[in-house]
């Protein structure tokens, strides 16, 4: 009986806590396609061929957002594969891109002049991105199919520091996140890998199941392969790493086909336990004991959905959807799945309520990979956005599918349930979508989208709903080897007319699939332009108040001052 009333107390919660804050002005979220000749960005992002007929080929194309030299835009890197005969040959694949943003939403290649023209980046799939070093800028980590790579930013120029660590170990790498695992101040890495392909030997068409999909023959896998483990690897301290997968107990923690990870505290014990997202095999929830994980997806309630079955997990991300203070889960799974989003009860267990807030039935046709959840719209409401394609060319052939290229997803809170509202909001595109990194391109307020393709260009989409409503972004600065706070949570509370409104963020900047996110945490405040309080939960779980007066936008807090500051960066709007 408490388990069925869990829905409709779920409604009830969110409608409740976060009403349409100035409703009688309503601004939704409108996404803008920039120009692809405007935007800059001519990097197409090559993995294969048109006939993907190997499981290597679908997976790659990447993005992440990172501020290279410090100007308060952030600019863009971009991965690329190969393709089987380049490979086998030794030849270079399609390499990676890193593109400046210059304001009004336009980039140029930067990618020889930051130093990573000659860097030998292999089969990339995506990337990671934090301060490693603690000096201040933003480093750069590149899964691959291969040897992974490790740059470091010197002034906006990269240094590759690979060699230093045990990083270039052969095997296929996904998406990645970084983290203080261990208490110690630096920030640690978690690498989700996939599986064992022989470029030599490659899996035939229709020699088994896994080859076949609706009658049709397709690229063999990931079931009937073997899956890789993933691998941990701790911070000496100075950006280079040691590998530390057996000592903290992921050796024996049984291998799946790992897509998507997440790093934050799910289980409420004050350490970062670390979600991934497995492909046609259960999720792992790993469980920080402070010097070693311990699996515990399937007593969490977090492994399987709702109806007990393993899905292909792709892409994650993380939000307080009802309101308890507690991150839960959404996940993006293959087509025919519905995604999943995992309300955290708090006691260490989640419920998969994605059909109760109307998530999962309209997602189910689709492919889903990069996911953020996000208040696009400002009004004081987390909202999914969700990238979509299918992996295999022959949906085209098949009647009652979205095809192979398919539309994004984008999903409003209404009234305590999520409305898929993309294709009146400007998501009109079909392409074969992968990656997507989220953050404020123009640093206008609002959260803009920048989505991977597979074989293509990629896209860059405006969002134009700050007019009107209020946004605030919040950066977190702190002394020692972890510069931008990464892991802190952020609780904005604020009173409108007689009623206290809350927010949470948790400053992960790693998810969506093979991608990195905006470092700053970004709040909608609908037509509120009072003042505020910001509770900030420091990654060492010391706590700080911030006052926020009623005319701010963007602030950055540091550390022991108590106050916030006005940052000084150039306005990249449009």
């Amino acid at each position: 009986m408490i388990r069925s009333a869990i829905p409709w107390l779920v409604c009830i919660v969110l409608s409740l806590a976060f009403p349409n804050v100035g409703s009688a002005q309503v601004i939704d979220a409108q996404f803008t396609l920039v120009p692809r000749p405007d935007s800059g960005l001519d990097f197409v992002q090559r993995s294969g061929t048109a006939e993907q007929k190997y499981i290597i080929e679908v997976k790659s194309t990447g993005v992440a957002l990172l501020d290279v030299d410090r100007d308060g835009l952030l600019d863009v890197f971009l991965t690329a594969g190969s393709t089987l005969e380049k490979y086998r040959e030794g030849a270079p694949g399609y390499g990676c891109r890193l593109f400046r943003n210059k304001g009004n939403l336009t980039f140029e290649d930067v990618t020889a002049k930051c130093g990573l023209g000659s860097a030998k980046f292999g089969w990339a799939s995506g990337a990671a991105v934090a301060d490693v070093d603690g000096d201040g800028w933003d480093d750069l980590f590149v899964t691959a199919f291969g040897p992974d790579r490790l740059f470091l930013n010197r002034a906006g120029v990269f240094e590759e520091t690979t060699s230093r660590s045990s990083l270039d170990r052969d095997g296929w790498s996904t998406s990645a996140a970084f983290a203080d695992l261990d208490g110690d101040g630096d920030l640690d890495l978690y690498v989700a890998r996939y599986l064992e392909f022989d470029v030599n030997n490659p899996p035939e068409h229709g020699t088994a199941f896994s080859c076949l999909w609706k009658e049709y023959v397709v690229m063999c896998g990931p079931r009937g392969m073997k899956a890789h483990s993933d691998r941990v690897y701790m911070n000496r301290g100075d950006g280079s790493f040691e590998d530390a997968t057996t000592a903290w107990k992921l050796s024996g923690v049984e291998p799946q086909y790992g897509l998507g990870v997440v790093i934050a505290d799910f289980v409420g014990d004050s350490r970062p336990d670390v979600f991934v997202a497995n492909d046609s095999s259960p999720n792992h929830l790993l469980e920080n004991k402070g010097d070693h994980f311990q699996e515990v997806g399937f007593i969490a309630g977090i492994g399987y959905s709702e109806d007990g079955q393993d899905q292909a997990g792709m892409g994650v991300a993380v939000a307080d959807f009802d309101g308890n203070g507690y991150p839960d889960i959404v996940v993006t799974n293959f087509a025919d799945e519905r995604n999943n989003v995992y309300l955290n009860q708090g006691d260490g267990t989640f419920f998969d309520e994605a059909d109760l807030l109307g998530v999962g039935p309209a997602g189910q046709s689709a492919l889903s990979w990069g996911v953020a959840c996000e208040d696009f719209d400002l009004d004081g409401r987390t909202d999914i956005y969700v990238a979509n394609g299918h992996v295999y060319p022959q949906a085209d052939k098949v009647k009652n599918t979205l095809g192979y290229s398919q539309r994004d997803h984008l999903f409003l809170e209404q009234g305590g349930r999520y409305r898929e509202v993309g294709k009146s909001h400007g998501l009109n595109l079909e392409r074969v979508s992968r990656g997507a990194a989220f953050g404020d391109l123009d640093n206008d307020g609002d959260i803009d989208v920048i989505v991977s393709h597979l074989n293509d260009l990629p896209m860059v989409y405006e969002n134009r709903a700050a007019t009107g409503r209020r946004a605030l972004s919040i950066r977190l600065v702190q002394p020692g080897k972890n510069v931008g706070a990464l892991g802190s949570r952020v609780d904005l509370t604020y009173v409108d007319a007689t009623t206290e409104r809350r927010q949470t963020r948790w400053l992960l900047r790693h998810g969506s699939f093979q991608a990195s996110n905006d470092p700053r945490c970004h709040f909608g405040l609908g037509a509120y332009n009072g003042p505020a309080r910001v509770l900030v939960t420091w990654p060492d779980r010391s706590k700080e108040s911030f006052p926020i007066g009623g005319t701010a936008r963007e602030v950055t807090l540091t550390r022991g001052s108590g106050k916030p500051q006005l940052p000084k960066t150039p306005d990249g709007g449009r």
